[in-house]
């Protein structure tokens, strides 16, 4: 009995150990998970934000070759450019 003591006490010692160092062990995953996330989601917004300029782009370049007419830039274009930016968006 007195030898089993002992042994038990250790062992107890041992998974309070192994405890010890998986809450370390979590700490340091969930910054380091945080961290990782925050950088993908840094990296996506900057792909979508690529194509909008590359559009932006691309219809200033159209409107310089094929300006539009006073009477359609009134409603007309602001509504498309509204409903393109808001199609982006989703």
């Amino acid at each position: 009995m007195n030898s089993s003591l002992p042994e038990k006490v250790k062992l107890l010692s041992m998974l309070t150990e192994i405890y010890d160092q998986l809450e370390e062990l979590e700490i340091v995953l969930e910054a380091s998970f945080s961290d990782l996330r925050s950088q993908m989601n840094h990296d996506e917004q900057k792909k979508l934000l690529e194509p909008i300029h590359r559009l932006t782009m691309l219809e200033m370049e159209l409107d310089k070759i094929n300006p539009p007419s006073p009477e359609s830039t009134i409603g007309h274009c602001n509504s498309a450019t509204r409903a393109l930016k808001l199609e982006m968006g989703f």
